[in-house]
């Protein structure tokens, strides 16, 4: 079995080679690719001296999560002989000696398993990740056991409907058959829960393996919280209006938005970040219309013009109530 572990860099070399010493000390023969992000040189040639034999693709621009996955998927699908699994790896992770044979093992037993993801730890010891579950209907994104002491409690092998891409492992037919990470979410955030709904509807199953195990440090490509929000809420709403029906849309996300706008205008973090994220999606407003009749090719004029004005709507009520808030702060100052 021919088994490919790709991982994604960009500049945090003692990180990587402490990703790149456990993959050495795994129970399979595993086979490592490097896709560099356009790191400082020196980072580049850290890998080449600890590790002379590892192949390793240099972009010569940060292409993100997505883009840099598509580009080593894209080069191991293009060899001679094709992997049987292929596995992706954030280059903050440290794994346990048996990780990928476990994270292959429910691909190898059950042909329509597609996507296996990882019981994920802190270097403390608590549990990072169990799983995924998006909050409906804002599609929050929650880790399951998310800093909870690991007692045993997520150790049962099942079906999810979400895992996380810092840690997977993937059946290259599937890909084949799905497509690969949509590089719309640039430069992160909500391609993994994207590429795990389009197998779901393809009837694929997701799997998450807890005897697959490994630590992750997270944030370090994204330190600044400003950022990493702006980010985040710009995959989260890709995924809805790509993913969700007119009526979720109307019916059930629109006003649940509208009300968190209301309550967090003067949360300066969330609200900057909603501010840039609505932008950004006007902005890519045609890219994202796009990629939503990928997944639902009925799509009409009239739901065009529909969604366009529930955008319109959520910058338009952000900016008044920016402006509500300021207007009774300066009425306060005034009187008081």
């Amino acid at each position: 079995m021919r088994i490919v572990v790709i991982i994604l860099s960009w500049n945090a070399l003692d990180a990587i080679l402490s990703c790149i010493d456990s993959l050495t000390q795994q129970s399979v023969s595993t086979e490592i690719l490097i896709v560099d992000n356009a790191s400082r040189d020196e980072v580049v040639r850290g890998i080449i001296d600890r590790y002379p034999n590892v192949r390793i693709i240099r972009n010569q621009r940060n292409l993100g999560f997505a883009g840099g996955m598509n580009t080593g998927i894209n080069a191991v699908v293009g060899d001679h002989t094709s992997p049987d699994v292929i596995v992706l790896l954030n280059q903050d992770t440290i794994l346990d000696t048996r990780c990928i044979e476990h994270l292959a093992e429910p691909l190898i037993r059950d042909e329509h398993v597609a996507v296996v993801g990882a019981k994920i730890r802190y270097s403390d010891g608590t549990i990072q990740h169990a799983g995924v579950r998006l909050e409906w209907p804002r599609a929050i994104a929650h880790h399951i056991g998310w800093h909870e002491p690991d007692r045993g409690q997520y150790d049962t092998l099942q079906e999810c409907d979400f895992v996380t891409g810092a840690a997977i492992a993937l059946r290259l037919k599937a890909l084949n058959e799905v497509g690969l990470f949509d590089e719309g979410f640039t430069p992160a955030y909500f391609e993994d829960i994207d590429l795990c709904t389009r197998m779901r509807n393809r009837g694929w199953k997701i799997v998450y393996n807890p005897a697959a195990t490994l630590v992750h440090c997270e944030s370090l490509s994204l330190p600044d919280e400003l950022q990493r929000s702006c980010y985040y809420n710009r995959g989260r709403l890709r995924f809805i209006f790509k993913h969700y029906t007119l009526s979720d849309i109307e019916e059930a996300f629109f006003p649940v938005e509208l009300d968190h706008i209301q309550r967090h205008a003067l949360w300066p973090v969330e609200s900057r970040a909603l501010r840039w994220a609505y932008a950004e999606t006007m902005l890519h407003w045609n890219d994202i219309l796009r990629a939503r009749r990928q997944v639902r090719p009925d799509l009409l004029p009239g739901e065009i013009d529909r969604l366009t004005q529930v955008l319109l709507q959520l910058q338009r009520s952000q900016a008044t109530a920016l402006w509500q808030h300021a207007y009774q702060r300066a009425n306060w100052m005034f009187n008081h």
